[in-house]
Parts: structure tokens; sequence; C-alpha cells
């Protein structure tokens, strides 16, 4: 039997009410301005990021040097560039993508009320939320962990709310960094110096390790460009079967490993050298650093 008009229209309206019940804070929020004081290389990148994927955005970046937002200015011809912060009247999101020896300096020249209404997301690697709460005059602050990987919309970053933050501005934060790639928030913020290793760092670290690859098969013959693409490809389709269902690094391995073939013998061989004791004294070391720069 066919169903009528009425009929269509109380099953779409249930469906468009799943639907939007199945939405998240940040599916829901709204960021149709957006400030990015700094454009250097990250901030150049979620600028770019944000204007592709908040369509309809209005996005300014704010970058104090005239030369390197001449060139931003050359090179993103569709961001609004300014050389100085000026309030932006309903801003919902300003990402503060500064150096973080720049913080003093920045704030000291900020009008009284300069984050009205906004959320300010700060990116500045080891600047604790009390300091950005003391020296901006907001509460409505959060920190950030992104890493290179943004470039391609494939960051994974750590979001971390201050006290005084509320829903709303988690909402607009994860909508904005959301645009640059994954984000996940983790219990409080002493997880960011372990965010700042194993997240901030990692694509370094990674590509480091990549190297062992791909100079293997220089050696075997193969040119650049086929050593990096068997690489990448080796990674990304780990990377995904490892997400895909679950499974763990270990069981991976260990499924992968015949007894007497030979990924038992490369695994062996790794073990010997305590590759995996390397990597987390590498990560150990690298948050280590992260806790003395915050001081």
């Amino acid at each position: 039997m066919d169903r009528t008009d009425a009929d269509r229209t109380d099953v779409d309206r249930a469906d468009v009410d799943r639907a939007d019940a199945d939405r998240t804070d940040a599916d829901r929020a709204v960021v149709d301005r957006a400030v990015v004081v700094g454009g250097g290389h990250m901030g150049s990148v979620i600028a770019g990021r944000l204007s592709d994927e908040l369509r309809g955005a209005e996005v300014t970046v704010v970058e104090p040097s005239a030369d390197r937002a001449a060139a931003l200015r050359e090179a993103e011809p569709r961001l609004r560039v300014e050389e100085s912060y000026r309030p932006v009247p309903g801003a919902a999101v300003v990402v503060l993508a500064l150096p973080p020896a720049a913080l003093d300096s920045f704030a000291s020249g900020l009008p009284a009320d300069a984050f009205h209404d906004a959320t300010v997301v700060s990116i500045m690697a080891g600047v604790r939320l009390e300091t950005l709460v003391a020296r901006l005059g907001t509460a409505h602050v959060l920190r950030a962990m992104p890493n290179l990987a943004a470039e391609v919309g494939q960051s994974m970053t750590m979001l971390c709310p201050g006290p005084g933050a509320d829903d709303d501005d988690l909402a607009r934060a994860e909508k904005a960094l959301s645009a640059i790639g994954e984000v996940l928030v983790p219990p409080d913020e002493s997880f960011l110096d372990a965010g700042t290793a194993l997240v901030g760092s990692g694509p370094a670290l990674v590509a480091f390790v990549m190297k062992g690859f791909t100079d293997y098969a220089r050696r075997a013959g193969f040119d650049a460009a086929g050593s990096l693409r068997l690489t990448c490809q080796v990674l990304r389709g780990t990377a995904d079967l490892l997400e895909a269902d679950g499974t763990s690094p270990e069981e991976l391995y260990g499924r992968a490993s015949t007894p007497g073939g030979t990924t038992e013998r490369g695994i062996t061989c790794l073990g010997e050298h305590r590759v995996q004791e390397a990597v987390r004294d590498a990560l150990e070391k690298t948050a280590a650093r992260s806790r003395e720069l915050a001081g």
C-alpha cells in the first residue's frame, strides 16, 4: 500500500528527529566567525582549513609581522588578514597560535572585554590554563594540542577545557578543531604533557622510524617515490586495520608472525634491539621537556 502524503510527512519528520538526536553538541554548534591570532605555519593551516570546512564562516588571521601578513594575503586571498588584534563582534572562536613567548606582549595590548562572548582556544605549547585565564581576562578558555597532520585534515588534536569553560565553549572548540581532523578530550590538563609527546611530536617520531623503511626500500632498488609510497601505504593500512576492529598492536603483530616465518624473524630482531623500549623512552623524554617548558 502506498503511503499518503500525511504518512510521508510523519515518517520523514521522525527520521529528521532521530538524526537530530544523534548529532553531538559539536555538530549543533555554530561557528560563523573565527579569528586565528598568529599567522605562522600552524595558524595559517588552521585558518585555511576553517575557511574550507566551515562554509560561509568569516575567518580572520591576525599576524603582527607585516612581511608575514603580506605573504599570507598573497598565499591565501580568501582570508582576511589583520596586523593587530581588534575584538571581532560575535566571534565564536578565537584560536591563539602565537609563540608562547609572545603571550605577555599580546595580552598587555588587549582592550577590556577583548574576548566578550568568544571561546578562546590556545595551541601554545606549555602555557597552562591558569596562566591563560589570568593573562587573557576570560574564563572561557581551552587548551589544544594539534599536530602537523592538520595540513591534510588528519590531525589528532587533544582538547582540554578550563574550569570556567562551559558546554557551549567545548562544543564550539570541537566544531572548529574538527576542521583539521579528529578531536579527543582527555580527563584533565595533566594529560596534555603526554599529549605533547604522543600527539604533538608523534608525526616527527613516526617519520624518524619510517626513514628506516624508506632507506631499506631504496637499498633494495626502489626509487625514492616508490619507497615512500610503499612505506606510507603500509603505515596507513596498518592504522586502518587496527582501528577497524579494535585489535591491539600486540595482537596484530602476533597474528602476523607465523612460527619460523619471515615476520617472526623481523619481530625478533626488533625485540633484540629493544625498539619498543626506545620509543617509550623517547616519548617520556618529550613529555618531560613539555613539563620543563611549562615551568
